[in-house]
C-alpha cells in the first residue's frame, strides 16, 4: 500500500481540504457581512485565521491535530450559524457530511502508522450538535434572518459541498481498496526476488487445467541452474540473487506468452501451449541465451548454465505425475553432463 498512500499524498489532500474550507469561510464572511449578521461575520474572521494556522500545522506534519481541530471548528461554526440565522439555511447538513471525512482521516492515519484517534468516539458530537440546533431552532426564532433566496442558495450549496466531499472520499476508498487488493494479490502470487509468478500461482494455474482437452495442448519444462550452490559459496548470496534475477529476465525475454514461475530455490517452470512452434527449439534457445550471457558481479565474470527437463501432457496423467515426468527428464540431464535440454 505504501507506494500509493504516503505522508506526502496525505498532506496534499489536507492542503486541498484546508484551502477549500478557507475559501468557503471567505464566502461566508462576505455573505454574513452583506446581511449584517455580525456575530457570524466575526466568527468567520476567526475561521479564516484558523485555516491559515491549519495550513501551518499540515506543513509541520501535524495531520492528526489538523483533523481534530477542523472537526471541532466545523461543529462550532455550523452550530452557531443555525443558532443565529435558523434551520432553513442548511448549515446543519455539513454536520452529517463531516463524519465521513473524520473516518477517512482515521483510516489515513492508521494506514500511515501515524498517531490516530477513534472516530467512532468523536463522530457522535456532530449528531449531538445537529439535534441541539434543531431543538433550539424550533423552540425560538433566530436572532437574524437571511432573505429567502439566500437561504435557499445556502441550503443547496451546503448540500452540494457535502455531496462532493462524500463522493471524493468514497472514490478514494474505492481506489485504495482496489489497489490494496491488487498489491496483495501480486505479493501472494509473485516471487519477491525475481518478480516472476511463484509456485502458488503456477499450482493455481495447473489446477484450473482440469479439462483433459485443455491439458493435452500444453507442455511444461523445469529449468534448474547448474552448480548454483557453488555460485553462492564462492561469491556470496547477493551474487546468487543477482544471477536468479538475471535468469528470470532472460526467461521473460525468450519465453514470451508463456506461463513462467520460480518454482523454488534455483528451479523455474515454463508452461507452454502447442501453438505451432517447436518447444525444443524454444528451450534450446533459452538454454543458449543463459549460457552465452556474461553474468558480471563485482568485476567477476560468472558462467551460468541450466539443465531443462520437458514433458508433454499425457492423457489420464495427473498434474503431479506430469511435473514428476519433467523432473525425471531434468534429472537425466543432470546425470548426462548438465547444460542440456531433455525431452
Amino acid at each position: 500500500m505504501g507506494e500509493f498512500l504516503t505522508t506526502d499524498k496525505a498532506k496534499l489532500l489536507s492542503y486541498i481540504m484546508a484551502g477549500m474550507f478557507l475559501t468557503i469561510h471567505i464566502a461566508m464572511y462576505l455573505i454574513f457581512s452583506a446581511y449584517s449578521v455580525e456575530p457570524m461575520a466575526r466568527f468567520n474572521i476567526f475561521s479564516m485565521i484558523f485555516y491559515v494556522v491549519m495550513l501551518v500545522l499540515i506543513y509541520m506534519d501535524m495531520l492528526t491535530a489538523f483533523v481534530l481541530a477542523t472537526f471541532m471548528e466545523i461543529n462550532i461554526h455550523m452550530g452557531l450559524a443555525v443558532y443565529y440565522v435558523g434551520w432553513n439555511s442548511g448549515f446543519q447538513i455539513t454536520l452529517i457530511g463531516i463524519c465521513s471525512l473524520l473516518f477517512y482521516a482515521e483510516y489515513m492515519g492508521r494506514s500511515l502508522r501515524i498517531k490516530s484517534f477513534p472516530s467512532v468516539a468523536i463522530a457522535p458530537l456532530a449528531m449531538l450538535v445537529y439535534i441541539c440546533t434543531y431543538i433550539i431552532s424550533r423552540g425560538r426564532p433566530s436572532p437574524y434572518r437571511l432573505p429567502g433566496n439566500i437561504e435557499g442558495l445556502l441550503e443547496i450549496s451546503w448540500a452540494i459541498i457535502v455531496f462532493i466531499i462524500d463522493i471524493f472520499i468514497l472514490m478514494v476508498f474505492v481506489y485504495v481498496t482496489l489497489r490494496s487488493q491488487e498489491l496483495l494479490s501480486n505479493k501472494v502470487l509473485h516471487d519477491k526476488l525475481t518478480g516472476l509468478p511463484n509456485r502458488y500461482y503456477m499450482s493455481t494455474f495447473f489446477s484450473r487445467m482440469d479439462n483433459t482437452s485443455i491439458r493435452k495442448c500444453y507442455w511444461i519444462a523445469i529449468i534448474d541452474l547448474d552448480d548454483f550452490k557453488r555460485v553462492n559459496d564462492t561469491y556470496g548470496h547477493n551474487c546468487g540473487d543477482y544471477v536468479l534475477v538475471t535468469v528470470a529476465t532472460i526467461m521473460r525475454d525468450k519465453s514470451r506468452n508463456r506461463e513462467l514461475c520460480r518454482w523454488g530455490g534455483e528451479e523455474f517452470i515454463i508452461a507452454g501451449s502447442n501453438d505451432g512452434g517447436d518447444p525444443m527449439t524454444e528451450l534450446q534457445n533459452l538454454r543458449e541465451a543463459i549460457s552465452d550471457h556474461a553474468f558480471e558481479y563485482e568485476g567477476n565474470i560468472i558462467h551460468i548454465t541450466v539443465t531443462i527437463g520437458m514433458a508433454w501432457f499425457v492423457p489420464n496423467e495427473s498434474i503431479d505425475e506430469w511435473i514428476e515426468t519433467a523432473d525425471k527428464r531434468l534429472y537425466q540431464g543432470k546425470k548426462s553432463g548438465k547444460n542440456c535440454v531433455v525431452v
